[in-house]
């Protein structure tokens, strides 16, 4: 199956579950298609299926309660999540992707004391987890302990240099100080980063031209604005920003037809 051809992989796997119903592994390869796939609900009952089955070893077992966790949170179920998560730990207390991931729900749950607890005990377990520093970065962003956030996700880049996150959270921060000249080059870092994720993409755009346009650099906002635009062209917002640079530029048409066409689209 191609890459990313969900459908065709999870017939695949169905039809290995569906030859052999007693191998656990076929249920965990499942569960794995459809959470990839966001089929979330799907991917829950599977992975119920699986851990109730005799016999499956207790590292892939812990998989199954963390996968299971991962699902739940998706769905935001935060604390069936963190339930999951806590089995996974007791099976497997040594590993620190379990309790990065049960950080994350305690986060979403707005307990930020167990959660900077979890996210320190990754960091003790695996010194060089990337994730548990950019994660406790960006909860500590959220709590406005901002110089210990910047501190986590430096610590987050230096570990691993192609991790997107922590240079848009960096720059977020930056950019919220008046730093511009700071924020721009973690954009720069990040908008190529996330290729392929539109969404994702044009957030790091519309941030790059804020910080462009307050570092005095117009038509640089401009072009990223426009960025903005074409990766999402209901984004309300896209035509407005860069109808305040065109309005500056003294581009007072094409002003106009961005102010217009953002009436017409909702917040």
């Amino acid at each position: 199956c191609p890459v990313g051809d969900h459908k065709c992989q999870l017939a695949g796997r169905m039809k290995a579950l569906e030859a052999d119903p007693k191998n656990p592994e076929n249920y965990y390869n499942v569960g794995l298609v459809l959470q990839r796939s966001g089929a979330h609900d799907h991917a829950i009952e599977t992975y119920s299926m699986y851990i109730v089955i005799p016999g499956v070893p207790k590292e892939k077992l812990a998989d199954g309660y963390n996968n299971r966790g991962i699902s739940y949170r998706a769905i935001k179920k935060f604390d069936l999540a963190v339930a999951d998560y806590t089995k996974a730990i007791e099976l497997m207390p040594t590993a620190a992707n379990f309790y990065i991931n049960r950080g994350n729900a305690y986060s979403d749950l707005k307990d930020s004391g167990r959660a900077l607890a979890d996210y320190a005990r990754a960091i003790e377990l695996d010194p060089r987890s990337s994730g548990a520093y950019a994660q406790r970065g960006n909860l500590r962003h959220m709590l406005k302990q901002d110089e210990a956030a910047i501190a986590d996700l430096t610590k987050a880049i230096e570990l691993d240099p192609n991790y997107a996150e922590p240079y848009y959270t960096r720059g977020v921060i930056y950019s919220s100080q008046r730093q511009y000249a700071k924020a721009i080059p973690d954009y720069d870092r990040y908008i190529p980063l996330i290729a392929g994720n539109p969404e994702f993409q044009a957030d790091g755009y519309m941030n790059r031209g804020i910080a462009h346009y307050y570092t005095n650099n117009p038509q640089k906002a401009v072009d990223d604005f426009t960025k903005v635009i074409e990766l999402q062209p209901d984004r309300r917002n896209g035509y407005l920003a860069r109808a305040m640079v065109y309005t500056e530029l003294k581009k007072t048409d094409l002003a106009a037809a961005d102010t217009k066409k953002a009436a017409t689209l909702d917040e």
